[in-house]
């Protein structure tokens, strides 16, 4: 029995293999060169996600040395338990530091990030530096209104000095007020809050008439002011800028760096209150919120809801706490299981995590309208 050798041929052409590797080549280059264009390309978005996680109730570390978030020097509070989070948002990129389209792919498949268009957060002509600053300003006003509406609560008394910080040109008030003026009258009755001057700048209507008692480098002076719509615009105003301060029954320290804006008014009160009153407001539960606060204790809504309910439901929270101006902003479906409770003013706040904490279930989502209810309760 003999074996046969025989020669394996190939059953492709001549050339065919050299042409199968070109086209390979061909589509790898088709697909390297759009995704290295991306890469490199920027482009006029950002990418909002959530950012870290501060407990207010807590201790952060501030220049090497461990310090509370909250205190006061020199007044009495008292030990409380639980954890009260103040919730931030990110924002990647800036006119001066472009996101790459490449970049921006987690905005589509991460539900907790959001792809904006870069107009909704920076004006034209500002810089990252300028909206930084801008942020660590409103951070610095919204914690000390959070402090008078704090003590407020606590039946605190809180004095409030109104000071014309600028004087628009040819605006009611051009000629009248001088930067420096300290506001103290309005037809009469003491001024106790901004709210209360502006209430009654619409009310007086334009063109109407506005009494103002003011003080002068030490001296007293009545003035008056006719409050005008600017153009564009919808209410009358006086035409002056002013600066609102408040006289504390105490010093308040709050020890936060690198975190800016005006959303952590309402948590910020919350933790103040906690602190300056009896027993633990919390009962040990994770409170999660965001919300600007009026010294009033009117709560505002803020940016970025959705990513600050994913910040908190992975923080744990047993609830959350959101603006009710902010209802338009429920996404569809609320992160995790935590129940959610809109609130107006910090009373409601207040109200709602003793609640809560009493083993009780806060009014929720129901506030905000049955079409918000019930579509989150269908997902």
């Amino acid at each position: 029995m003999s074996e046969h050798i025989g020669e394996r041929r190939s059953l492709e052409a001549p050339g065919a293999a050299p042409d199968r590797r070109s086209r390979r080549l061909w589509i790898a280059g088709a697909i390297a060169v759009p995704v290295l264009l991306a890469g490199a390309i920027p482009s006029p978005y950002v990418l909002e996600r959530p950012g870290p996680v501060v407990d207010t109730l807590g201790d952060v570390t501030v220049d090497d040395a461990v310090e509370p978030v909250v205190s006061f020097p020199d007044a009495k509070s008292y030990p409380t338990s639980g954890t009260l989070n103040l919730l931030t948002v990110q924002v990647l990129g800036s006119p001066d530091d472009r996101r790459s389209w490449l970049s921006l792919v987690p905005g589509l498949v991460d539900p907790s990030q959001r792809i904006a268009p870069l107009t909704d957060f920076f004006r034209e002509g500002e810089t990252s530096d300028d909206r930084e600053a801008q942020n660590t300003a409103l951070m610095a006003g919204s914690q000390t209104t959070a402090a008078a509406a704090a003590f407020r609560a606590t039946g605190a008394e809180v004095g409030v000095v109104l000071t014309v910080a600028e004087v628009a040109p040819g605006g009611a008030a051009d000629g009248v007020l001088q930067a420096g003026d300290r506001l103290i009258a309005l037809d009469g009755d003491e001024i106790e809050s901004f709210a209360m001057l502006r209430e009654r700048t619409v009310a007086a209507g334009d063109g109407g008439l506005l009494r103002l008692g003011i003080e002068r480098d030490g001296d007293r002076l009545d003035v008056e002011l006719s409050p005008t719509v600017p153009e564009g615009g919808e209410e009358p105003l006086i035409g002056a800028t002013i600066a609102t301060d408040f006289e504390l029954p105490s010093e308040v320290d709050i020890s936060l760096d690198d975190i800016g804006g005006p959303s952590a008014g309402m948590v910020f009160s919350l933790a103040m209150y906690d602190r300056l009153t009896p027993g633990e407001l919390l009962g040990g539960m994770t409170v999660s919120g965001t919300g600007t606060m009026s010294d009033g204790g009117e709560v505002g809504p803020i940016g970025g809801l959705e990513q600050k309910m994913w910040a908190a439901s992975r923080a744990g929270s047993d609830l959350f706490l959101m603006p009710l101006g902010n209802c338009a902003d429920v996404p569809e479906q609320v992160p995790g299981e935590m129940p959610v409770a809109p609130v107006a003013t910090l009373d409601e706040a207040i109200d709602a995590v003793e609640t809560a904490a009493a083993g009780g279930t806060p009014a929720g989502l129901e506030r905000c309208g049955a079409d918000v209810s019930a579509r989150t309760a269908s997902e």
